[in-house]
């Protein structure tokens, strides 16, 4: 008798972590190439201070601003292996009110959002000189993704916004995750002088600031499981991940998930970061990975490590304390559709609804958690 679709799809699914733990693994506490001896603990606790006053992400409203570049030769870098970077000029205020026009280079970026069939608009990365941004919002920065529009719809523009808010919402419940900045982006024809559009746009923190505010420095360690890294720290990624439906992504192949380690003792923690296939942001292209038997990014899966319900106690009442505070979040985001908050508190109170019951709790987290050692 022919297996159905389903009975095909757990098995594949089964065979797939088969052949990534019959992979070799490396050793995990062993020095990578990136890594260097620990600062002294004043040098530590002057970079998190550095890192934790940028300007740029001290404040929530958006950032008025105008790129200047050759979009005509821009658009066209497709290529996810391109390094080939591109003149441009940021024009923004600076503390005095006074426009000041910043040289910056220009790289395309990403993967899926960098396909032609899938955006019209690449996303990009942003490098400065330091020394030209002193005295700017983007003063003590030297390279920034920029999170862009997509497509020129309101429904793109709205993706923007509503990722934007996972990471604030994120910022609420951990001081060390990734923080976002909000702008108004006018982007301008360098031949013509002529603005071609003004749409939203994100600014994602730098990934070695946030190591640097968790005291420690980002490093490149592929096939992590669970038992590599810290416990509670996988613990608060894995539940924020629930939290907002969010299943793309993978401590062992580092998608979407970057490991620090902290220099006072040689821990890993990851962190995580882009939330545009998440359920909160419920993107119209955004599927879940077909391994995981799900229908829809709606769908939520508690991926972390099985934890008992005591194990999980501090973590669920982190969110329980901070409820009234998440849930009024989404009324604080400049734009966004008032449809849509109405949606995402239903959702993110379906959230709520199952870590309020204790057996909820076990049945979530412990019953019904598939025991692997990683993911």
């Amino acid at each position: 008798m022919a297996m159905n679709t389903e009975h095909r799809r757990r098995c594949a699914y089964r065979w797939s972590w088969l052949a990534v733990l019959l992979v070799p693994l490396p050793v995990v506490g062993q020095q990578d190439a990136k890594s260097r001896e620990a600062p002294d603990k004043d040098k530590i606790t002057q970079w998190r201070t550095e890192a934790e006053a940028l300007p740029l992400f001290k404040k929530t409203e958006p950032l008025e601003l105008q790129l200047v570049a050759n979009y005509r030769l821009l658009l066209r870098d497709r290529d996810t292996l391109s390094v080939r970077e591109y003149w441009g000029e940021v024009r923004v205020s600076d503390s005095s009110g006074a426009e000041r026009r910043l040289p910056v280079r220009l790289r395309t970026r990403g993967h899926f959002r960098l396909a032609s069939r899938n955006c019209a608009f690449v996303p990009l990365r942003l490098e400065f000189a330091k020394k030209d941004v002193m005295g700017t919002p983007f003063e003590g920065q030297d390279e920034l993704k920029l999170v862009t529009h997509c497509n020129g719809t309101a429904l793109y523009e709205q993706y923007v916004l509503r990722e934007h808010l996972a990471y604030r919402l994120h910022g609420v419940l951990a001081p060390s995750a990734f923080r976002s900045r909000l702008a108004r982006v006018a982007y301008v024809d360098s031949a013509s002088g002529r603005v071609l559009e003004t749409r939203p746009a994100m600014f994602l923190e730098h990934e070695g600031h946030v190591a640097r505010r968790m005291e420690g420095e980002v490093v490149e360690i592929r096939r992590a499981l669970f038992g590599d890294v810290d416990l509670d720290q996988m613990t608060e990624v894995a539940l924020f991940e629930y939290f907002i439906g969010n299943s793309d992504y993978s401590l062992y192949a580092l998608h979407n998930i970057r490991l620090v380690r902290r220099w006072s003792d040689s821990v890993l923690l990851p962190i995580s970061y882009d939330y545009d296939f998440s359920g909160l942001v419920n993107a119209r292209y955004a599927t879940p990975p077909p391994q995981l038997n799900l229908r829809s990014v709606r769908d939520r899966l508690y991926r972390g490590p099985c934890r008992q319900p005591e194990e999980m106690a501090p973590h669920v009442a982190r969110y329980l304390q901070r409820k009234a505070h998440l849930m009024a979040l989404p009324d604080s985001i400049p734009g966004l559709d008032r449809s849509y908050v109405r949606d995402v508190r239903e959702f993110l109170g379906e959230f709520f609804g199952r870590i309020e019951s204790p057996r909820s709790i076990r049945s979530v987290f412990w019953d019904n958690c598939e025991k692997r050692p990683g993911m």
